[in-house]
C-alpha cells in the first residue's frame, strides 16, 4: 500500500470517477519486557518472523505505529521513526515519540535505516522495501533485520484494511515484545472505547458520508479502512465499492460529488494543512454540494486510521455525527 503522501505524484494518471478522544490512554510507566515464553514465532503478512529474546532495537514505519509501542511500554527500545510527515502522536505519548529519533519525514534513506541499527522495523506497507529505496524484506533478514507490516496492508492492498486490524498487530506484538498482559490492556482499552461509540449511535440512522481531499486542485476519495470507520461510527461511505480493484483511495470528479451529494464530508487533512485552507478548498470546489453549503464538514488527520489513532477517529467521527 502506497501511503497517499508518496503517491500524490502518480495520482494524475488515476482513474478519474465520473457520472483521540474520551477514553483515551494515559501514559504510564510499563513494568520490563519478560523473556519467558521465547522463542516467540509470529506469521506477518505471509511471512515468518522469529524472535529468541525480546527486539531492543526498533524502527517505527508510522506515527500510529509508533503510538502503539509507545503504550505497550516499548519506548526505550524504539530506535528511530520514518513518515513523520504525515502524522503526529498527540496526546499521552507525545512528549515521548518526540524524543524518538527521526529518520525521515518521510521516507529513510538506506544509510540512515541501516544506521539506526535495528533488529525490527514496523512499517506501514512493503512498497519501499522494493531494493532500490530500501534493500527487500528478504534482504534485511540476511542482515538480521525483521520486517513486520502493518496487517491490514499486507501486499499493499489496504482495501480490505479495518479499525480492528489492531487486535492482530497487539498479540504479535504483545508476543515478539515480550508483553502480552501489555497487549491485553490496550486489547481492553481498544474494546471499551468503540463499545462506547456503539452505545453512542445505538438505533440512529446511519449517515451517508464521502471521504475527501484535496491536492493540486483535484480531489481524492477513500475506502477500505475509512469505510470501516464510518460504519463503526454510525456512518456509510458513499464511495464504498465504487473505486477500482485494489485501489483504496481515487481521483473523483466534482460532478460526481456533486451527484452524490452526501449529507457529511468528512475530510482528510494532509500534513501541515489547517482546517481554513481546507475548508476554503472544498468552498471553491464544491460550492452546491449541501454537505459544503451547509458546513456539514469534519476534519480528520489521515493519520487517525490505524491502530490507536484509528479507535480515535471513530471517536471523533461518532461524535461529530451523533452528538
Amino acid at each position: 500500500m502506497k501511503r497517499f503522501a508518496y503517491a500524490m505524484s502518480a495520482l494524475a494518471a488515476a482513474i478519474a470517477l465520473t457520472g483521540c478522544g474520551p477514553g483515551a490512554a494515559t501514559a504510564e510507566p510499563a513494568p520490563a519486557a519478560s523473556t519467558a515464553g521465547f522463542p516467540v514465532d509470529v506469521t506477518n503478512c505471509g511471512r515468518h518472523l522469529h524472535f529468541d529474546r525480546p527486539p531492543t532495537r526498533i524502527v517505527s514505519g508510522w506515527s500510529s505505529n509508533t503510538e502503539l509501542l509507545l503504550a505497550l511500554g516499548a519506548g526505550e527500545a524504539l530506535a528511530g521513526q520514518y513518515n513523520t510527515s504525515t502524522g503526529t502522536v498527540t496526546g499521552a505519548y507525545a512528549d515521548a515519540a518526540a524524543r524518538v529519533p527521526v529518520l525521515g519525514e518521510s521516507a529513510p534513506s538506506r544509510e540512515r535505516l541501516l544506521a539506526a541499527r535495528p533488529q525490527l522495523i514496523w512499517a506501514d506497507g512493503e512498497y519501499l522495501f522494493d531494493g532500490k529505496q530500501l534493500p527487500t524484506i528478504d534482504d534485511l533478514g540476511k542482515q538480521g533485520i525483521q520486517v513486520m507490516v502493518l496487517s491490514g496492508f499486507c501486499g499493499d492492498d489496504a482495501t480490505g484494511a479495518t479499525v480492528r486490524d489492531v487486535d492482530t498487530d497487539l498479540d504479535a506484538l504483545g508476543r515478539i515484545l515480550g508483553r502480552p498482559a501489555d497487549a491485553q490492556r490496550v486489547r481492553e482499552e481498544v474494546d471499551g472505547r468503540l463499545t462506547a461509540v456503539a452505545q453512542r449511535i445505538a438505533g440512529k440512522p446511519a449517515t451517508p458520508v464521502a471521504f475527501l481531499s484535496t491536492f493540486d486542485r483535484q480531489l481524492y476519495t477513500y475506502e477500505g479502512v475509512y469505510s470501516d470507520m464510518a460504519r463503526l461510527a454510525g456512518a456509510t461511505n458513499v464511495y464504498s465499492g465504487v473505486l477500482p480493484a485494489r485501489a483504496y483511495y481515487g481521483q473523483v470528479s466534482v460532478e460526481d460529488v456533486t451527484r452524490r451529494d452526501p449529507g457529511t464530508v468528512i475530510y482528510l487533512l494532509s500534513a501541515g494543512e489547517s482546517e481554513e485552507s481546507a475548508r476554503a478548498a472544498l468552498t471553491r470546489a464544491l460550492p452546491t454540494v449541501s454537505a459544503v453549503r451547509d458546513g456539514h464538514v469534519v476534519f480528520l488527520p489521515q493519520n487517525d486510521s490505524t491502530n490507536l489513532a484509528g479507535v480515535a477517529g471513530v471517536e471523533k467521527l461518532a461524535a461529530a455525527l451523533h452528538p
